[in-house]
């Protein structure tokens, strides 16, 4: 009983950290477990630690999503403020093995699987609960905690699977977290399945309140895993397991999507609800705006500036509902008319910004309200389409999945006569940036098509080919003697 007192108290500490309202702290003022879990509000209060310590949020959100998985590709890249010398090494191919931002996410996700750990040991001691109560919030902490390992994963490849036995004291606890090795990929692999299919099994499909973890949110993220390690008939079976829920669509409005007024839609499939206050906001905005941009007095603008590559944009259609996203020239504060796109000569000026994340209108300084996406049904689409046309090569319904996507857009359909099996592969990868820029999938699809170097070599980069994983941080090393470091760093 002490050692659940402990875990309860240690997650009662996390409360403040949550971006939802169905987590909001309440105070208890007797931690006895078997009343702790007697209602809704205590496995909630439960919860609150874990989807807290797990949310990509605000500063987390720039630095994985942007530094670590879009400046490294060929849509977007950082100058000026005090962020261009950190920006710097992961556009230029030459980051450390103690890069400090790579270690504050490691640890930062470790964080949230601690968290996550502690709920399953707390419901699996508990006798309050009947079992299918004891399901469904062991599903919502196993989601958490393999998001958690996904991510890291994305990043580093396998990771040490902590592991924490019932009745653990504090001092072992801490022990097992310096002496845990780096799982095989074969044994993360599984993990992860694992706890995605049982997520599946016992979370409901309804999103309520928004940004719980669902059904299609755990199958979302078991077939981007299955699709990270091409396996094709996987990705095609939990694509249909996704699509016979009928319970997701495309938005209609592409270019409202990502704005505050597009947020009730059925397309978000797992995403992190923030609202304009510092701690629980998103911050993208303050980088996208190009100097003396008129915003209004409620905004802010940085000196670090998130630009995107000409060349990325004339990928577009003019037609291209979603180029609208992507401003190429404005009008500043003193009226005068800025080119983004080419100078008069018709040189690139690589300085297109994407307002994918519409300004909140209530904004305050750099916090906006804007939802944070993970993962969306265009995704399943695309993913399927992707898959079958490895499996059969060119076919109808890739090509159909791929014009239900266009067709959103506004742009011309495709005709799957004028492909073959590798031609289709390539425009795939091409429409999956031009539907998913800015949001931090590039990098992974990169990799994925074995062009995510060669990309880096063209931009003029010594990228090499080990770096299709970051590494390890130096700090987690030091600190964990048994922790291999991955092939290339010293």
């Amino acid at each position: 009983m002490k050692t659940i007192r402990i875990y309860i108290y240690t997650l009662l500490l996390l409360f403040s950290y949550s971006c939802t309202s169905f987590l909001e702290e309440e105070v208890f003022t007797e931690y006895d477990p078997d009343k702790f879990l007697s209602d809704q509000s205590g496995i909630d209060a439960l919860l609150t630690g874990a989807y807290a310590r797990s949310r990509i949020i605000g500063y987390d959100h720039r630095n994985y999503t942007y530094l670590m998985n879009e400046f490294t590709t060929d849509i977007a890249f950082e100058t000026g403020g005090g962020l261009e010398k950190d920006a710097a090494p992961f556009i230029q191919f030459n980051w450390s093995i103690n890069n400090s931002f790579l270690n504050s996410f490691w640890q930062k996700m470790y964080q949230a699987i601690a968290s996550a750990n502690s709920v399953t040991l707390l419901i699996d001691q508990s006798n309050q609960l009947d079992e299918e109560a004891k399901n469904k919030v062991l599903a919502e902490a196993r989601f958490i905690r393999s998001i958690s390992y996904y991510f890291l994963y994305n990043l580093f490849g396998p990771t040490p699977i902590i592991n924490i036995p019932s009745g653990a004291t504090p001092a072992e606890i801490e022990e097992i977290g310096k002496n845990t090795p780096r799982a095989t990929q074969q044994e993360y692999l599984d993990y992860m399945i694992n706890d995605f299919e049982f997520a599946a099994q016992y979370l409901p499909v309804e999103e309520k309140p928004l940004g719980r973890a669902t059904k299609g949110a755990a199958l979302a993220f078991l077939m981007k895993l299955q699709l990270k390690e091409k396996q094709w008939q996987e990705v095609l079976n939990t694509s249909q397991e996704i699509m016979d829920l009928h319970n997701y669509e495309l938005y209609n409005d592409y270019t409202r999507l990502f704005s505050v007024e597009g947020e009730n839609n059925k397309e978000f499939m797992f995403r992190a609800p923030c609202i304009a206050q510092s701690g629980y906001q998103n911050n993208y905005m303050s980088h996208a705006f190009p100097p003396n941009y008129p915003i209004t007095s409620n905004m802010e603008n940085f000196g670090a500036q998130f630009r995107t590559y000409t060349a990325f944009y004339k990928t577009f259609k003019e037609n291209d509902k979603r180029r609208e996203l992507l401003i190429g020239s404005y009008t500043d504060n003193k009226g005068k008319v800025v080119e983004l796109v080419e100078d008069a000569s018709g040189k690139a000026l690589d300085d297109v910004r994407s307002f994918k994340y519409w300004p909140d209108p209530a904004a305050v300084g750099e916090s906006m309200g804007n939802d944070i996406v993970y993962v969306r049904y265009a995704d399943v689409l695309l993913s399927r389409a992707e898959a079958l046309n490895e499996l059969q090569g060119v076919n109808q319904e890739s090509i159909t999945l791929i014009n239900q996507v266009r067709n959103r857009a506004q742009v011309d359909e495709i005709d799957g006569s004028t492909f073959t099996k590798e031609t289709l592969r390539d425009f795939i990868l091409e429409e999956r940036g031009r539907e998913f820029f800015s949001e931090g999938l590039r990098r992974e699809d990169l990799i994925r098509h074995g062009k995510f170097i060669s990309s880096a070599k063209d931009r003029g980069y010594s990228a090499s080919d080990y770096q299709v994983l970051f590494p390890i941080p130096l700090q987690q090393i030091d600190a964990n003697p048994k922790l291999e470091q991955n092939e290339g760093y010293f």
